[in-house]
């Protein structure tokens, strides 16, 4: 009792140091995460472009705007008494401009000057020193080209456009990386399995040939027969050599996307378990993919760059203004006082307009821009079209495997009772060795089957988590 209460205990200790040293796929993923590089750099590319999407805003926001500027003007003069000989200017500005998003633009500023003139007639010019301030405000408004600001807004959404486009295209990458990462883990999860069914393989083979060999030297058999034997070895241990360099290529695929050099993956992996394959549901899509946003963002790059082809030849018809109102005075308290006045005021208002003369290019220019944007259109639809179709048929595909894998559990199993009724036959002397090994095989390639079903299901599954947002597990 004492032995077998102390047998219990090592097995238990056994058992759970074993599940303790599994390296989970959730620990391998974050290595992934954390070495390879492709990852990390997707990432880093999507979420700063994401950050950088905002900086179209900066078109419309409000804008400082300073000038200080120092002339020293020695050169002669056609007329000194008036001009003198030498001109000290001084000049400070501040003030904010801002694009509005329907096309006017604005500028309000404050300018102080100091001017000192030398050399000249006093009785000409009475204030040869003197400072003037000037607060000022310019309006320009857009009335054909940029009309109620189009080109300004069609420049903000190009540039966020084409900003969240990369942002999703490095995102999707990022999710296919880990995708394929899990793919990796149960391929070499499967593989170590397919290694222990081959070598299993090989020594039933092994058995058929002894046995074989020895009913031939004894001429209860045909050469023939140990020559097919000899002939099953050479092919499972073929099935072995297979099983083992798919083992070496899928550790090496393991180390690398963790960024290690080697061919060997010395951790214990988790084990396939059929039966909860089998309860899998499959994943619910969640919105659209970053592939399908992307070619939307494309799309909407495409409209932006239409509309700012078309505006950039069109003639520019602004209408422009300014007010004014103006203080000068030797002392610059009272220059600024002044200012504040309006009976020193300066108004102006004024249309600009510029129109190109070569209007058989503009207008193929136009037409060019159009096609670029319904092309765009097209190729959005037909991404969305190939989303649906692609997750449908991996859908279809998930549930398929799951009903093959189920049809080979139930081979397997009937596979195995098989083979469980022959070795009590040949313990009650009814069956021969021969017969129970080639019922091993049988049941070894039932196994087999399963084997590589798993891995199907678990490969579908991996390409179904591309289409959750980035992080997310089922």
């Amino acid at each position: 009792m004492l032995l077998k209460v102390l047998f219990s205990g090592i097995l238990f200790v056994n058992s759970f140091c074993t599940a303790a040293d599994l390296f989970l796929l959730k620990d391998y993923l974050s290595q992934v995460r954390e070495k390879h590089l492709g990852y990390q750099g997707s990432t880093l590319v999507s979420e700063g472009a994401m950050l950088r999407s905002r900086e179209a805003s900066l078109l419309i926001s409000p804008t400082l705007i300073s000038n200080l500027q120092y002339l020293d003007d020695q050169k002669p003069t056609n007329n000194p008494a008036f001009l003198g000989n030498r001109t000290i200017y001084q000049s400070y500005s501040l003030g904010v401009a801002e694009q509005t998003q329907f096309g006017l633009l604005a500028k309000l500023t404050y300018n102080i000057t100091r001017t000192e003139l030398s050399g000249v007639n006093t009785n000409f010019v009475p204030m040869p020193k003197f400072y003037n301030a000037v607060p000022s405000l310019e309006l320009s408004q857009s009335l054909w080209r940029n009309g109620l600001g189009s080109e300004t807004r069609a420049t903000v959404k190009l540039l966020e456009a084409q900003a969240k486009a990369i942002s999703f295209t490095e995102s999707l990458k990022s999710k296919i990386i880990l995708a394929e990462a899990e793919g990796i883990y149960w391929r070499l999860t499967i593989a170590h399995e397919l290694v222990t069914v081959a070598m299993s393989g090989v020594e039933r083979a092994k058995k058929i040939r002894e046995w074989s060999g020895r009913r031939a030297s004894l001429a209860l058999a045909d050469k023939g027969d140990a020559l097919q034997a000899e002939a099953g070895l050479q092919g499972k241990q073929l099935e072995l050599q297979m099983a083992l360099d798919e083992e070496r290529e899928a550790g090496k695929k393991f180390n690398s996307m963790r960024g290690q050099n080697s061919d060997a993956a010395l951790e214990q992996l988790e084990k396939v378990n059929a039966d909860n394959l089998l309860k899998l549901e499959p994943i619910q899509k969640k919105g659209k993919r970053e592939d399908v946003l992307a070619a939307d963002e494309a799309r909407t790059a495409a409209q932006a760059a239409s509309q700012l082809g078309r505006d950039k030849n069109a003639p520019t018809f602004d209408l422009v203004s300014s007010y004014s109102l103006n203080g000068r005075d030797p002392s610059v308290s009272k220059s600024i006082s002044d200012a504040a006045q309006t009976n020193q005021s300066t108004f102006a208002v004024g249309v600009k307009f510029v129109a190109p003369l070569e209007l058989g290019t503009s207008i193929a220019d136009r037409a060019g821009y159009i096609k670029e944007e319904k092309g765009a259109e097209l190729n959005y639809q037909r991404k969305l079209f190939d989303e649906e179709i692609e997750w449908n048929e991996l859908n279809l595909k998930f549930s398929e495997a799951k009903r093959r894998l189920k049809l080979a559990k139930e081979i397997e199993k009937t596979q195995q009772q098989k083979l469980e009724n022959e070795r009590a036959r040949m313990k009650m002397g009814r069956s021969v060795l021969y017969q129970v090994v080639l019922f091993e095989q049988d049941y070894a390639n039932s196994q087999l089957l399963t084997l590589k079903t798993e891995l199907q299901i678990l490969a579908f599954l991996s390409q179904m988590k591309t289409y959750l947002p980035l992080g997310e597990t089922p």
